[in-house]
């Protein structure tokens, strides 16, 4: 069955193909100019664990069209030393805002691109380092959720973006990710377990990145905690569940 478009998607893809490609697959052609963009949130992709933990470095480059809105449309990895660091990003910046340009005060279709290097634990703060630290060892010395005082408790749950290219299709699916919670609250370094589509898996990492919860404790003592979530992504109902 052909997958059915909004009339907003066949506008701006319309729009796209009246201007110069978006991307060429010819090897060695130019790609267009981009126009400079503000996000609304400061970029900070998901470090893929894998390559964190192997001690891998690169960067990836992913370019897009800013929609009336300011989202995210038409997304489209342009290159990346790892896969992982494309899908990465490609998420986060379809979990983002962005300021559309403006003529004469109206928001126009804008395209553009985003590159991050990902630097390895060098860019970590203090509270990362130490629990990759644990998470190296063989096994590591983290509790499980199932273990603590009582279940965890969200302070702050930002909802996954629905990924645009399966949104577009009608796509439903799930994503099961594991994450680490330390002492202080702070969700890091998610993983995906298994996910019925790649896209959903890091639309949910990138948003769990952004949880908080009241800290876990163990006896009374604060502790870092590894728990799991499945989160359901149903098109049909347009809603994002865990």
């Amino acid at each position: 069955m052909t997958p059915k478009r909004s009339g907003m998607v066949l506008f701006i893809a319309a729009a796209l193909a009246a201007a110069v490609p978006l991307f060429s697959q010819t090897p060695g052609a130019a790609l267009p100019p981009l126009k400079p963009i503000t996000s609304v949130r400061k970029l900070a992709p998901v470090y893929p664990l894998d390559l964190l933990l192997k001690g891998k470095t690169g960067s990836a480059e992913v370019r897009f069209m800013v929609d009336y809105s300011g989202r995210a449309v038409m997304t489209t990895v342009s290159s990346a030393t790892s896969q992982a660091f494309g899908q990465s990003l490609l998420a986060e910046i379809e979990s983002n805002e962005f300021m559309p340009e403006r003529i004469n005060g109206q928001p126009q279709l804008t395209l553009t691109g985003e590159r991050y290097n990902f630097d390895g634990e060098g860019a970590l703060d203090a509270a990362e380092k130490r629990v990759l630290n644990e998470l190296k060892k063989a096994p590591a010395s983290l509790v499980s959720a199932k273990e603590l005082d009582k279940p965890l408790t969200q302070t702050r749950k930002d909802p996954p973006a629905y990924p645009y290219a399966l949104q577009s299709d009608g796509i439903s699916g799930r994503a099961e990710i594991e994450f680490i919670v330390d002492r202080d609250g702070n969700a890091m370094f998610p993983r995906i377990v298994n996910a019925s589509q790649d896209d959903f898996g890091w639309a949910a990492a990138t948003a769990i990145q952004r949880w908080r919860f009241q800290p876990p404790t163990k006896n009374g003592q604060k502790v870092d905690a590894r728990a799991t979530v499945v989160v359901n992504f149903d098109n049909t109902k347009g809603t994002v569940t865990w």
